[in-house]
């Protein structure tokens, strides 16, 4: 009986989405997240896809309500981290896209982090058509994520926020 219900456990487990297990908000000190407007990108890796990410990231971010600066000097935080792409395996499936991210004020300050991995699964007619590209979607996704956790702070820190 015990092995059945582990088997049943498991099975369930492996029927969710890995992006739903993940856990982007790990934030270290999310009450300074919302002082944080101007963001320098470093870059995510050496492949062509890190730095596409990076170009679909600045885009994404700007779409967001974030300026994303050339100079680290400039910005009120940096966003540094890596990317991973493991291929479609020899029986096809999605290509996964993972990202591992820290936003760090200029004194070294961890102020957000995430870790965006797991395959895309798109629901519904308009999600699938509007992201074809996996890098493209974890852009996307980690823009957007940003975004939901800098304005919990600026709740929190009781600022208006425009939108």
């Amino acid at each position: 009986m015990r092995t059945l219900k582990v088997a049943a456990l498991l099975f369930i487990l492996c029927l969710l989405p890995s992006s739903v297990l993940a856990n982007p908000d790990q934030q270290t000190n999310q009450a300074s997240l919302h002082l944080v407007q101007k963001v320098y990108l470093e870059e995510l890796g050496t492949s062509p896809e890190a730095a596409r990410f990076r170009l679909l990231l600045e885009e994404k971010l700007t779409q967001k309500g974030f300026t994303v600066i050339d100079k680290p000097e400039k910005a009120d935080a940096i966003l540094s981290g890596a990317l991973s792409v493991t291929p479609a395996g020899i029986y096809g499936g999605a290509t996964d896209i993972g990202v591992t991210v820290q936003l760090k004020t200029p004194a070294g300050e961890r102020v957000w982090s995430g870790n965006f991995a797991g395959q895309t699964y798109k629901i519904g007619l308009i999600a699938s058509l509007k992201y074809t590209d996996a890098v493209e979607y974890r852009a996307n996704d980690l823009a957007k994520r940003l975004r939901a956790d800098w304005e919990k702070s600026a709740r929190a820190a009781g600022v208006k926020i425009n939108k």
